[in-house]
């Protein structure tokens, strides 16, 4: 018997990360981090520095693969200026954890807030655009 209570929501998201398009990841992958640095935020209030340093490696490790998608040929200045925000990033989040202070991190908290909710708009229009440039076709009507 499982005892886990997050189990129907683990296999949920599992399923929800598998059937995704890589802009949706990406968008994922951006919330994951807003979500742990909010949850960091907690952790730094209550001096947890365990779970500080879990959470600030697993933005860390959202950044890092955020890196490994970026295509420098297809993404040309765009892809290069991204790399070196996530490097920034990076570099502030260790500078969060190895100082065990919030203010690195609550520094670009905002940043990546603002990543987020250009990407998401930047997802709309491009479906938008697709979806004016191939129209659905009309349905048949088969009900008799």
């Amino acid at each position: 018997m499982n005892t886990n209570p997050y189990s129907k929501n683990s296999a949920y998201k599992k399923t929800q990360v598998e059937t995704a398009s890589p802009e949706a990841l990406i968008l994922m992958l951006y919330d994951g981090a807003i979500k742990f640095m909010c949850q960091a935020e907690i952790a730094f209030e209550e001096e947890n520095l365990e779970q500080i340093s879990n959470l600030l490696l697993r933005i860390q490790a959202i950044f890092a693969e955020l890196m490994t998608a970026l295509d420098k040929e297809k993404g040309g200045e765009i892809a290069v200026n991204l790399e070196r925000l996530y490097v920034f990033f990076l570099e502030k989040l260790g500078d969060a954890n190895v100082k065990k202070d919030p203010a690195p991190m609550l520094e670009i908290k905002p940043l990546v807030q603002n990543l987020r909710n250009t990407w998401e708009l930047a997802m709309q229009r491009h479906q938008t655009a697709a979806q004016a440039n191939n129209p659905p076709r009309p349905r048949l009507n088969v009900a008799v």
